[in-house]
């Protein structure tokens, strides 16, 4: 399998994964949700859609930065206990 491919189906298997964890309906995410439906009243839907978008993929990929950084960590973490074990 290439580089690239095998890439894109880690990037997918992570996100599966964290669209399973991380639920959608919060109290945040309805705070910001009022807050683009009044927006909307005032701005292009179009422009409002993109905004959207731009939001959920800073957001998309910012979880997914963190989960491997946190995956990063629990290999490390894992590194030092077998270290004091062997």
């Amino acid at each position: 399998m290439s580089t690239i491919k095998s890439e894109k189906l880690r990037n997918y298997t992570v996100m599966a994964r964290l669209d399973d964890a991380i639920p959608l309906n919060t109290e945040e995410w309805v705070t910001v949700e009022q807050i683009l439906n009044q927006i909307s009243e005032f701005v292009p839907l179009s422009m409002l859609n993109n905004l959207t978008e731009n939001i959920i993929n800073y957001a998309d990929d910012q979880a997914r930065r963190g989960y491997l950084l946190g995956q990063e960590d629990l290999v490390s973490e894992i590194k030092k206990k077998a270290t004091k074990i062997a």
